[in-house]
């Protein structure tokens, strides 16, 4: 019986330091509390932390590896498109990888991220607002196609910087959501017989 009631203490406690140290997590921007558990504080011009993660697609008889930078607790999902809009304007092509999706992956291509370099990019933007998670995401490639947010990639960390002052420095401009809803608004879904 005392052996299980120190577990039960020892169980306790660590609940407790667990979840303090998760709420010591200061994200950057303007902090505002959330109803949902799985995303407690969401951040206006701004973001909790964020991650870089190796997806794999399979092409064929082969697949293709890249990263994606995501950017997590952010107000809105679009942070990474509106980023992107308020440098460069409207998206070369949009990306609605089912048919029937309402929000797209925005492409630029061919852009020149970077005022001191001639290099140009291609920038996937993207984000998704669930129970689960809300997070805004892109991926970068260079000229040569080559992933940018790879760890052998020499532009990763001005990437990953480019991107979070972008968000932190954010314009209360709304002229991409207009662009943006009418885009989406006016998408008619090709069905095939």
């Amino acid at each position: 019986m005392k052996k299980n009631l120190l577990l039960l203490l020892f169980a306790i406690l660590s609940t407790k330091s667990l979840a303090q140290k998760k709420s010591k997590e200061r994200g950057f921007g303007t902090r505002q509390r959330t109803a949902n558990p799985n995303t407690p504080f969401i951040y206006k011009n701004g973001y909790l932390n964020y991650s870089i993660l190796k997806k794999a697609v399979a092409l064929k008889k082969d697949s293709v590896n890249f990263h994606v930078l995501k950017f997590n607790a952010v107000f809105s999902a679009m942070y990474s498109k509106k980023v992107m809009y308020d440098k460069f304007g409207k998206w070369t092509i949009e990306i609605r990888p089912n048919v029937g999706d309402q929000h797209t992956i925005l492409v630029w291509k061919k852009v020149k991220l970077f005022e001191n370099e001639d290099k140009l990019y291609t920038v996937y933007a993207d984000g998704d607002e669930s129970w689960e998670e809300i997070y805004a995401s892109i991926m970068v490639f260079d000229e040569n196609n080559d992933d940018c947010l790879s760890d052998s990639h020499s532009d990763k960390t001005k990437v990953i910087e480019y991107f979070s002052n972008g968000i932190k420095n954010l314009s209360n401009n709304k002229d991409f959501y207009t662009v943006y809803w009418q885009s989406v608004n006016s998408y008619k879904p090709k069905i095939s017989k």
